[in-house]
């Protein structure tokens, strides 16, 4: 018998959190080929809600059960997440089909009734439901009510301070969106916008890079007019950003060092007008296909996937690059607004990264000629990857200097820029860009 949209959403939950899985994952293995496109939407954002909210369920379950958490059963846990996300965050559908039709996923009488009278009682008072005291503590307050591991809370407060802190919680929270960057091998700006309006979207170009617009809701892009012609891809303002920051020119010889899946490789083959060379490299040989699909739905005949090390430079292009990309692995924590299971877990890497980061940077250096230019970057805002990896580099590496850069409004400070989610409207990014002086 086929599972029902709560039933594969709660079967997908318990996967995640057991097998401790990237929610993507655990949910792609669910998307069954009976799924009409409207059956996955659905599922998707009833995961998607669940799993961003957690801490805030968490909370609700357990002063509304009147127990600690851990007493209760992780299946029922789940269970009650699936209804409060109903409830609470999913206003299309009315609280008492939410309430009964969760309930029918309980496994034992025992177990309905504990669900019933939890998810009753929240659909009465959902306008008052219980949230730790601010006055007393602000930063589990904040923890609480955005869904955020206290310690992420009390390392945003350090850096941020509280005003802003909230500031960049509510805004992953709450912002959606869709960037594209345009094609323009095959297609100008004004006539994909335009191409988007007759669909009934609406776009804004980004003034800072011209070549880069956004849709104000999230959406399918394989839903999107000229998805199959390859006229854009998918790609935040920030990400490409970074490659404007690099300007590449045409005929360039380009080496991005951590490439899947592509985007920015992409995007500098589309500023490069599809020409020179541009060797996208990356340890893991099975996602290359990420990088030689896009690029072949792209038309983009000067993007060279590779399977390679990004702690190792490859000979043969040692000192031969006029470009570097070096986005490298990173916490994170400047996307998790679109990857809310990333929230639970960054805390966990941001101590162990910078080394990594660090010989990735040296490595990728090597791919440089003199008077090369290369960006160094990464998707969070934590100094401790960002501005200290790039201290140690320039330390220890006197043959190298850093660039002042501009794009559109954005300008740099001793050739780095950080951009925070909340202040520029787009994923929180680090850009440093360097160069050989010898």
């Amino acid at each position: 018998m086929k599972k029902n949209i709560r039933e594969l959403a709660l079967s997908v939950l318990i996967e995640w959190e057991a097998q401790d899985k990237y929610v993507n994952l655990a949910l792609d293995a669910h998307y069954l080929d009976t799924l009409s496109p409207s059956e996955r939407g659905a599922l998707t954002a009833l995961v998607y809600t669940a799993v961003e909210h957690k801490l805030t369920y968490d909370y609700i379950i357990s002063a509304l059960a009147a127990r600690e958490l851990s007493r209760l059963d992780p299946h029922t846990v789940n269970i009650l997440r699936l209804g409060l996300c109903q409830i609470i965050h999913m206003n299309s559908i009315p609280d008492f089909a939410a309430v009964n039709e969760t309930v029918k996923l309980a496994r034992s009488s025992g177990e309905r009734s504990i669900v019933n009278g939890i998810l009753r009682r929240a659909a009465r008072e959902k306008d008052h439901l219980p949230e730790p005291d601010k006055n007393k503590n602000y930063s589990r307050y904040l923890s609480v009510k955005y869904s955020f591991p206290l310690k992420l809370v009390k390392h945003f407060d350090s850096l941020l301070g509280r005003e802003d802190t909230e500031r960049i919680l509510d805004y992953f929270n709450n912002v959606k969106y869709t960037d594209l960057t345009v094609n323009t091998t095959r297609i100008s700006v004004e006539d994909y916008i335009l191409l988007l309006s007759d669909a009934g979207y609406k776009a804004e170009r980004n003034l800072d890079t011209g070549t880069h617009i956004r849709i104000d809701r999230s959406v399918n892009p394989e839903n999107l007019p000229g998805f199959s012609e390859g006229y854009f891809l998918v790609q935040d303002r920030a990400s490409f950003t970074a490659v404007a920051a690099l300007a590449p020119k045409e005929k360039d010889i380009l080496v991005d060092c951590c490439a899947c899946p592509g985007g920015k490789s992409f995007a500098a083959a589309i500023l490069m007008g599809d020409t020179g060379e541009i060797h996208s490299l990356d340890l893991h040989e099975s996602k290359l296909s990420l990088i030689a699909g896009g690029a072949e739905r792209l038309g983009l005949r000067s993007v060279i996937p590779d399977c390679h090390d990004g702690e190792e430079p490859r000979e043969d292009l040692i000192g031969r690059a006029d470009k570097v990309i070096c986005d490298v692995p990173c916490s994170g924590l400047g996307v998790l607004g679109k990857k809310p299971d990333l929230r639970y877990n960054a805390e966990n890497t941001m101590d162990a990264l910078p080394p990594l980061q660090l010989r990735i940077l040296n490595a990728a250096a090597k791919y440089l000629r003199v008077d090369g230019e290369m960006i160094y970057s990464t998707c969070t805002v934590n100094p401790e990857e960002n501005e200290r990896v790039v201290e140690a580099f320039l330390s220890a590496s006197p043959d190298y200097a850093p660039v002042e850069f501009t794009v559109g409004a954005l300008e740099s400070e001793n050739g780095m820029l950080q951009m925070l989610p909340h202040v520029h409207k787009a994923d929180g990014f680090f850009i440093c860009k360097l160069t050989r002086i010898r």
